[in-house]
């Protein structure tokens, strides 16, 4: 299991700036029997944080850190399959959450 700080190193290294610009959004992230953080995306920049956001954009809870990491991977495919078999709960705006795959990128 990933600890938080090993979690917001892959995001930071999966963001992808130029994908952000424009962007203005913080989305929840749970994932169960591991931890709760928040990230918050302004304008091609990128803040995590552990713990809970009182007002976040979207919601996501994941069934598990392998399940976070295909939908964070860029793979619209993996994501979607992911949502459609029931892995991921979603709540907000789900235009936000079709945006996550020009924002967060699989590095090369």
């Amino acid at each position: 299991m990933a600890t938080f700080e090993e979690l917001k190193t892959g995001l930071e290294t999966a963001f992808d700036s130029d994908g952000a610009k424009g962007v203005e959004a913080t989305i929840q992230i749970n994932i169960e029997n591991l931890t709760n953080f928040y990230v918050d995306i302004n304008d091609g920049a990128l803040n995590v944080e552990e713990g809970d956001h009182d007002n976040p954009g979207l919601s996501l809870t994941f069934d598990s850190e392998e399940t976070m990491e295909k939908v964070f991977s860029g793979d619209q495919q993996a994501a979607m399959g992911a949502f459609m078999q029931g892995k991921v709960k979603f709540s907000g705006d789900m235009a936000l959450g079709q945006k996550l795959g020009s924002v967060f990128k699989a590095p090369e």
